[in-house]
C-alpha cells in the first residue's frame, strides 16, 4: 500500500491510501500540521492527490468516475450500506438530497436512519459526497467529527446550499 499526502491550501492537509492503484482510504484534510509531502510514487495515488487539491480550490470535481468497491471491500461495508453510498455518489455537484431522498434512490425508501448512518461513519468523505446530503426540512444536518461548518464551506464551495 502506498500512502500520499497532499496540502490543500486553506483545508490543511488530508491522507491518501491507494492499493494496486485504488484508493482504499481518505481522511480529507485538517489543520493539524502534518507536513505537504508525498510519501510513495504511485502515480494514481499522486494523481489523485492532486485532482482533491483542485477540488478544495474550487474545481469541478465530483470524483464519480473512480471505482470504490476495492475501498468498500477494504472497510467491510456491507452490501446494503453499499446501496446507499452509491445514492450519495450520484447526487450531482452543487446539489442536495434528504437522507430519505437517498434511501429511496437505493430502493430502501424507509431506510432514511439507514442512510444517515452510512453518512455519519461511512469512509472516503468527499470521495462519497456525504455534505450534499441533508435533512428533509433542508437544514445542514449533521457532519461528525468535521463539523457543520466543515459542511457548510463544502457546499458553499459547490455551490450549494441548506438552510
Amino acid at each position: 500500500m502506498i500512502a500520499c499526502l497532499y496540502a490543500a491550501p486553506g483545508w490543511g492537509t488530508g491522507s491518501l491510501l491507494v492499493e494496486d492503484g485504488r484508493v482504499v482510504d481518505h481522511e480529507e484534510p485538517a489543520p493539524d500540521g502534518r507536513p505537504p509531502a508525498r510519501v510513495g510514487s504511485d502515480p494514481a495515488a499522486q494523481a489523485l492527490a492532486g485532482r482533491l487539491v483542485a477540488f478544495y480550490a474550487g474545481a469541478d470535481e465530483d470524483f464519480a468516475d473512480l471505482d470504490l468497491e476495492p475501498a468498500w471491500d477494504w472497510h467491510g461495508i456491507p452490501e446494503d450500506e453499499r446501496r446507499l453510498l452509491r445514492a450519495v455518489r450520484a447526487i450531482p455537484r452543487g446539489e442536495t438530497a434528504s437522507y430519505a431522498e437517498v434511501a429511496r434512490r437505493a430502493g430502501r425508501p424507509r431506510a432514511w436512519r439507514a442512510a444517515g448512518a452510512a453518512c455519519a461513519h461511512g469512509p472516503l468523505s468527499v470521495l462519497v459526497p456525504y455534505h450534499r446530503v441533508i435533512r428533509a426540512d433542508g437544514t445542514i444536518g449533521g457532519y461528525g467529527a468535521p463539523g457543520d461548518e466543515r459542511k457548510r464551506r463544502l457546499l458553499a464551495l459547490e455551490g450549494a446550499r441548506a438552510r
